[in-house]
């Protein structure tokens, strides 16, 4: 699973590139962010054919738009590729509400004997990338809550000596098939949904416990022993 990522050391620069031609220029400047968590707001990349593609935040950790009440749980964070297609939170936005989420690393958990080991994962060439999500919007009279979900399959081999699974790394060039909301070709759409190759990404040991409400590059630092 994905529960903790890193965004914004770099603008996403990979999907500016793929999406030029339907891409609007005001985009907003990402700050850098060191922790991002479950519940909190994060930016998305959306296409919408009359606006174009907009980079915006949302809450992570989906809510259906079919819930009765209000609540993210944290058991929508992540969404399996292998069932993402049919499972009932996610079937809507599968076919209608595909998004983009900017990232330049993400964590996990090595479990170890005693305890676990946190690793700081991201490309070789310490590029920027974007997960594959899914979005949607809850609304009861006047509120109105969008919030998403990042699409988690197999880990790369490279990695996968720390943890099994990773978030699914889409290829730019299928950025703008992937956002298209006219596009309900499900097989197509799920073929794209498959671990990053081995080459692109490495990890290394971080800091386990950084101290409370630390958000910089220290947690990302490589572990000297």
């Amino acid at each position: 699973m994905c529960g903790r990522y890193t965004a914004g050391r770099h603008q996403p620069t990979s999907a500016r590139e793929a999406l030029a031609d339907i891409v609007l220029q005001n985009w907003p400047v990402l700050p850098a962010r060191y922790d991002i968590s479950p519940g909190t707001e994060i930016p998305v990349i959306r296409l919408d054919r009359g606006e174009g593609a907009t980079l915006t935040e949302i809450k992570w950790g989906l809510l259906p738009h079919w819930a009765k009440e209000p609540q993210i749980s944290f058991n929508t964070i992540n969404a399996m590729a292998e069932t993402v297609a049919t499972r009932a939170s996610y079937r809507v936005p599968f076919r209608k509400c595909r998004c983009l989420v900017p990232a330049d690393g993400l964590y996990e958990w090595q479990p170890l004997a005693r305890g676990k080991q946190k690793w700081w994962l991201h490309r070789v060439d310490d590029g920027d990338f974007c997960f594959a999500g899914l979005w949607d919007r809850w609304h009861r009279g006047d509120q109105v809550i969008e919030s998403c979900t990042i699409i988690v399959t197999d880990a790369a081999e490279s990695i996968r000596h720390v943890h099994t699974r990773m978030p699914v790394i889409l290829d730019p060039k299928d950025y703008e098939f992937w956002l298209d909301p006219a596009i309900n070709d499900a097989p197509a759409l799920k073929d794209l949904l498959k671990p990053a190759p081995s080459r692109l990404f490495e990890a290394h040991k971080v800091a386990n416990k950084p101290r409370p409400h630390d958000d910089d590059a220290t947690l990302i630092a490589a572990l000297t022993n």
